[in-house]
């Protein structure tokens, strides 16, 4: 377990302390909740990596689980656990703690500003820090969001160019798109109740809604997009497909139509082709001229049919 005291609790009158709690074990968090006196159904929450956000409020405590993007992610990542991190806050008018598994890159540069807020003699109240934690949290979603949308245009040049795994790349991107959109409107969905807790912060409140809103509409344009390319492909790959087995069937058409002019032909050069000693046509003087004729008449009376039937017409239809 790291624990770092960002802010200590000596610091001197209306100081709040912070201490950022990373990677406990199960006893190392009994330890802290009975430090801390927090409700052991919070901190048993804290052990639970798929917890989604939420608020809850215990006496004088405020509990508040935020998850943010996990930038050391997978290329391929497509799931809240692979694609998020969860931070639990404990927030209370005297401290604030946060645990987590990892480190997260916006934490440690929180830590950085904080001290250096305390150093210049700022004041630094519990809550102020929880909503700067609760407003990084929710920014971490930006870049992703960002490289994404860059990525849907190189998708939408697949779609056209029909290159490269482009179904899968496209069901990548839209799983992911689905989750920031997912988390974005739950961490949304819990701010009423953190500033019905906050009154009077109502300024750096309306900051952090406005960034999450921002957020979920570029999240929602980027997954409506993604879908319609989803379609598009699809639409493209079915009429490739079909127009690939309309060009199948029309072979198929010409060699089925070469195939009815020589069959009755191919029948009577069989029958005059067996040679039998008394065949009554086999002592004819003008017999071969005459399968010529009767081979001649056929060919053009299946062509004379075939043509008053549209089949030989270039569409292939038949009346």
């Amino acid at each position: 377990m790291k624990v770092d005291h960002i802010i200590d609790v000596g610091q001197g009158p209306g100081r709040s302390f912070w201490v950022d709690i990373e990677n406990p074990n199960k006893a190392e968090l009994e330890a802290i909740a009975a430090k801390y006196r927090l409700p052991y159904r919070a901190v048993q929450d804290c052990l639970d990596a798929e917890h989604l956000p939420k608020f809850e409020r215990f006496d004088d405590l405020n509990f508040i689980i935020v998850r943010s993007y996990d930038e050391s992610s997978v290329a391929d990542a497509d799931t809240v656990q692979e694609l998020t991190r969860k931070v639990a806050i404990f927030e209370s008018e005297g401290f604030l703690i946060t645990i987590h598994r990892v480190g997260q890159k916006y934490l440690d540069e929180l830590k950085n500003e904080w001290r250096a807020k305390v150093a210049s003699g700022d004041p630094c109240k519990s809550h102020i820090i929880m909503l700067s934690v609760f407003n990084r949290a929710i920014q971490t979603f930006e870049s992703p969001i960002t490289i994404n949308r860059n990525l849907l245009e190189d998708f939408e040049t697949k779609v056209f160019r029909h290159s490269g795994e482009t179904l899968e790349d496209g069901y990548y991107l839209k799983r992911r798109a689905n989750t920031f959109k997912r988390m974005l409107r739950m961490t949304l969905d819990i701010l009423p109740s953190v500033a019905a807790e906050y009154k009077d912060e109502a300024s750096a409140l309306q900051d952090v809604k406005e960034m999450g809103e921002r957020l979920y509409f570029y999240a929602e344009e980027f997954l409506e997009n993604i879908n319609n390319l989803l379609g598009l492909y699809l639409s493209l790959s079915s009429h490739r497909m079909s127009a690939a087995s309309h060009k199948t069937n029309e072979v198929m058409r010409i060699l089925t139509v070469f195939s009815v002019f020589f069959m009755p032909l191919n029948l009577i050069t069989g029958i005059y082709g067996m040679n039998f000693e008394f065949m009554p046509e086999l002592k004819w003087h003008y017999g071969y001229l005459l399968a010529l004729c009767i081979m001649a008449t056929i060919t053009v009376s299946i062509m004379v049919y075939f043509k008053s039937k549209g089949v030989l017409d270039a569409n292939g239809d038949v009346d």
